[in-house]
């Protein structure tokens, strides 16, 4: 018995060093599945491009090109390491490559019952990993959308029954059984008792390429649908699995010169494919986020094997060299690039002081407070993060009480407005407009004259927000961006600037058709030049509400406020940082434009740079002061709300007693339902990164709490019948075909979505119309 065990640890450890040993040639497609991992299971904005993809209204296309890619994917893990063993690669030159069939390895090998295990492990693991990781990759995708699933609070059968992270644990221990030779043997040998083994497998790749296609053709963009959408996922990694652990009886039919070109061919066309969208990165907005993302980590992937495969030609490490050269030149470029240095503008509006101004705003109303037959409602807007959910449902609010007033709520009854993130970026896109046309003399309009103007949505903030605003980012942050990083070569805009760039066109395309320069690209303070902060009525001109854009200093984490006043000597918004005071100390009379001041409001992690303004130290040394979302710190605006409130107070009942009863204050809270899931426990080792991943949403929940919970106006999932349904739904009540779609967090959202989010506003309108009273 003893000996046995020591045999079996032996053959363990001999069967271990061969896996380590060929994962170091297998080390490109190691990274590029972490990356996939991480991407799909972790990260916020990639794991609701799930969601996304099957909401998009061009389903049919769109999941078919994700499909497309991530089998590429698995045929190039699966066989470009053929290519770096030297009896491939020393036959391989420039004019061959393309066509050539990187199996000579296999000429060398021992083949014979007699091949010790050692050697025999070698040679099977060299044919065999390749290939589990390619199904491995395929199997995290699958996965990733049950674990998205999960995430949304979505139940069914799949996700009652099977785990994601404990059936992903199960197939990599079963994907490992596999690189075992007498385990891979018996169960070869069992597969193959039946003679009709060839017909069986075409049969089962035949099935599962028409399951396939049918469960696509089943959509209905329902987050039911996710289930199907896991299940094809599923069926391409089995139908990928029977190929390629039979590919030896499919390469009897098919050309092998022809099969590796084609993989390799199809790798450089793709690679090729991304430095075209780099060099023109608005031709990435046509294609779906995860589709790019996984482009990205493809062409990389490619880039890397040319290294190693030049490396190993001229015998030095190239993919290592490179790759040293990349973090060093990285960090020494750093300190002298301006890619993410801020645009500014000139300015000649001298900013009063927020007491000044509140006077100014009461005096310019004092007439109408005093007439109003009831009590004159003063509203502060506080509007939570979220991405482009939270910024088209603060966009949402706004418009529909801007136009149930007839304007009236932002010429007479709003104070001020301040948020977080996205909601931060609606409340800028409305307040432009709003004050565009307050500036004219006319009436902004906010929802679309007719249906046949827009037939599927009501409101010009929805086709604004229909826009995708993540493909150009989730591109550049791979691609161009990340060359400037580390080379500091040629000049192009970063992947905020073409943010802006996208917000500004569409703005423009809803609003300002014939206005010539876009409002969101103007100078932020130039919204606030023709106002005179008179103490008496005669002008007809009314002070208009209050701007505030929050953000966060990067360097010292301090809350950091883009004002159109100046505010540090009052108590109330004591130690939050002025942006534009710091900025002038180092550039007189220099502001930057509201889509500049957006963009460093909302700058999600990695995705949307942070925004650096470079200046001189006393020292005389470059410095550089950079600036992050807001969300970090408070992620909805609330302490800027209340200090603004506590300053009103003060200068109402310094100057305008008599108007005390005649003022209510609201604050009006545009948030977005969330319940989370409150664990018993968290093991010590999870503890501290849960509490980090959670203080920003109980720091905002503390937030709204002080603030008061009279006027939340919550966005959540609200039922639409959708437009694309099943062909079995024709003869279904069109009332059972409704579905209450999740909202996705990210910069991309899709027309179901949207038509969900518009249908919560009906849902709310009498609450809004409370506020107006």
């Amino acid at each position: 018995m003893m000996i046995k065990l020591l045999l079996f640890f032996q053959g363990f450890s001999i069967w271990f060093k061969n896996l380590l040993r060929e994962l170091t040639n297998n080390i490109i497609s190691l990274f590029f599945i972490l990356f996939v991992y991480l991407a799909l299971w972790y990260f916020p904005q990639t794991v609701d491009l799930l969601l996304i993809l099957n909401q998009a209204d061009a389903f049919l296309l769109e999941v078919p090109l994700y499909f497309s890619l991530l089998t590429a994917s698995a045929f190039l893990i699966w066989n470009i390491p053929k290519y770096f063993y030297y009896h491939n690669y020393k036959d391989i030159s420039l004019s061959n490559l393309i066509g050539f069939v990187p199996n000579q390895h296999y000429k060398f090998q021992d083949r014979s019952e007699s091949a010790s295990y050692p050697y025999m492990t070698r040679i099977h693991m060299r044919k065999t990993l390749p290939r589990i990781l390619a199904i491995l990759l395929l199997a995290i995708s699958a996965l990733s959308i049950l674990h998205a699933m999960e995430s949304f609070g979505l139940e069914n059968t799949y996700t009652k029954y099977l785990n994601p992270t404990n059936t992903l644990i199960l197939i990599i221990f079963i994907l490992l059984l596999l690189s075992e030779p007498r385990l891979y043997k018996v169960l070869k040998r069992f597969l193959n008792r039946s003679a009709k083994t060839t017909f069986i497998f075409f049969g089962v790749s035949i099935g599962l390429m028409i399951l396939i296609i049918s469960l696509g053709t089943l959509n209905t963009q329902a987050e039911k649908d996710l289930g199907n959408l896991f299940l094809s996922n599923c069926a391409l990694a089995l139908l990928f699995s029977t190929l390629s652990f039979n590919s030896y009886k499919f390469l009897k039919r098919f050309s092998k010169k022809l099969f590796y070109g084609a993989i390799l061919g199809f790798g450089f066309i793709l690679l090729l494919t991304f430095l075209v969208l780099n060099f023109n990165p608005d031709l990435a907005n046509g294609i779906n986020p995860l589709s790019i993302l996984i482009l990205s980590l493809l062409s990389l992937f490619m880039l890397c094997f040319i290294l190693i495969l030049l490396g190993k030609k001229i015998r030095l490490p190239l993919l290592s060299i490179v790759s040293v050269f990349c973090i060093f030149s990285a960090r020494f470029f750093s300190d002298t690039s301006d890619h993410y240095q801020l645009n500014l503008q000139e300015t000649s509006f001298k900013r009063p002081s927020l007491d000044s101004y509140m006077h100014s705003w009461i005096k310019s109303r004092e007439d109408i407070i005093r007439k109003s037959s009831g009590t004159f409602p003063v509203i502060m807007v506080s509007a939570e993060g979220g991405g482009s959910r939270a910024g088209l449902w603060s966009f949402l609010v706004h418009s529909y009480l801007y136009e149930k007033s007839n304007g009236t709520y932002f010429e007479e009854n709003l104070l001020s407005l301040t948020g977080a993130s996205g909601g931060s970026v609606g409340n800028s896109m409305f307040f432009a407009e709003a004050q565009n046309a307050n500036l004219t003399n006319s009436k902004a309009k906010f929802s679309f004259k007719t249906d046949i103007e827009h037939p599927i949505l009501r409101y010009k903030a929805s086709a604004i927000y229909k826009e995708n605003y993540l493909s150009a980012a989730l591109l550049s942050l791979l691609g161009r961006d990340l060359f400037k990083e580390v080379t500091s070569l040629f000049n192009f805009k970063n992947r905020g600037q073409l943010l802006e760039e996208q917000w500004n066109q569409a703005h423009k395309k809803y609003f300002e058709a014939s206005r010539g320069q876009g409002s969101i690209d103007r100078e932020f303070l130039s919204f606030y030049e023709n106002i005179s902060l008179k103490k008496t009525t005669n002008d007809d001109k009314k002070t208009p509400p209050l701007l505030l854009i929050n953000t966060t200093h990067t360097q010292t984490g301090n809350y950091n406020i883009i004002s159109p006043v100046r505010y540090s000597h009052l108590r109330p918004l004591a130690g939050m940082n002025d942006f534009l005071d710091n900025l002038q100390s180092s550039y007189p009379n220099n502001s930057v434009t509201l889509s500049t001041a957006m963009r460093i409001n909302a700058s999600f992690p990695f995705i949307t740079p942070v925004g650096e303004v470079r200046r001189m130290s006393d020292q005389k040394e470059s410095e550089s002061d950079q600036y992050a979302d807001a969300g970090y710190y408070d992620n909805i605006g609330g302490r800027v709300s209340r200090g603004i409130e506590e300053v009103f107070k003060k200068v109402l009942n310094d100057s305008f007693p008599d108007l005390m009863s005649k003022i209510k204050m609201k604050h009006l809270i545009i948030t977005n339902e969330e319940q989370r899931k409150i664990a018993k426990t968290s093991t010590q080792i999870a503890a501290p990164l849960t509490t980090l991943r959670n203080v920003r949403y109980g720091h905002t929940q503390e937030i709204m709490k002080r603030l008061g919970n009279e006027y939340i106006i919550k966005l959540k999932p609200t039922a639409i019948v959708p437009q694309t349904t099943s062909v079995f739904s024709d003869n279904i009540k069109k009332d059972e075909l409704a579905i209450k779609p999740v909202l996705p967090l990210g910069r991309y959202l899709s027309t179901i979505a949207i038509r969900s989010m518009e249908a919560r506003l009906d849902d709310v309108s009498k609450e809004l119309d409370l506020i107006l009273e």
